[in-house]
C-alpha cells in the first residue's frame, strides 16, 4: 500500500513539474504605412503576459506555468481594428487562425453601380471588424493593424465597387 502511495506521489510530482511555457515576440505595424506602432497592447490570453509595444513596435510575451498549449494573442490600439491570432501545432507543422467577423454598414443613400439602373442597387456592405494581416517568421510575428475608420473604408469600397462593375460591363 505504501509503495502505491509513493508511486502516485512521484507521478504527480512529474505531471506538476512538466509545465508548458510559450513565448511570442514580434512587431506591430500600421498596415497602410508599414511604420511600427508604439503603445499597442499585446495580450497573450489564458495565463500569459500583457504588455505594450515599445517605440519600435516590438513586443515579447510569455505564458505562465500551465498556460495554453495553443496560445492566443490579442492586439489592440486606439483608432485601429483589433487583431486576434491562435497558434496551434502538430508534430511537424504550425497552424495560424486569425479571428474574422464582419459587420453590415448601411450606406447613407442607395448606391447605383449603373446610374438609374434599379438592378444595380445596393444599400450597404459588410466590412471586417478585425485586422487580418500578419506574417510569421521562424521566431517572430509581424502584425499589421488596419485603421478603424468606417467612413473612409466604406468610401474606398464604394469607389472600388463602381470601378469593378464598370470594368465588367465593358468586357
Amino acid at each position: 500500500m505504501n509503495s502505491k502511495v509513493i508511486f502516485c506521489c512521484i507521478c504527480l510530482f512529474f505531471v506538476v513539474s512538466c509545465e508548458y511555457h510559450a513565448s511570442m515576440s514580434g512587431k506591430i505595424m500600421d498596415k497602410e504605412t508599414g511604420k511600427p506602432l508604439s503603445g499597442a497592447t499585446v495580450n497573450l490570453l489564458e495565463g500569459g503576459d500583457i504588455m505594450q509595444t515599445n517605440a519600435d513596435g516590438y513586443f515579447e510575451v510569455f505564458t505562465r506555468p500551465r498556460g495554453s498549449i495553443n496560445p492566443k494573442i490579442v492586439v489592440t490600439k486606439r483608432s485601429y481594428k483589433p487583431f486576434e491570432l491562435e497558434i496551434s501545432r502538430s508534430s511537424d507543422k504550425i497552424f495560424y487562425s486569425v479571428k474574422t467577423e464582419t459587420k453590415w454598414v448601411e450606406f447613407d443613400e442607395p448606391l447605383y453601380l449603373i446610374p438609374k439602373d434599379t438592378n444595380s442597387i445596393t444599400n450597404g456592405i459588410d466590412i471586417e471588424k478585425w485586422s487580418q494581416s500578419f506574417t510569421a517568421g521562424s521566431d517572430t510575428l509581424l502584425i499589421y493593424l488596419s485603421k478603424d475608420d468606417e467612413k473612409v473604408e466604406v468610401a474606398k469600397i464604394k469607389k472600388e465597387m463602381i470601378k469593378n462593375w464598370q470594368i465588367s460591363i465593358k468586357k
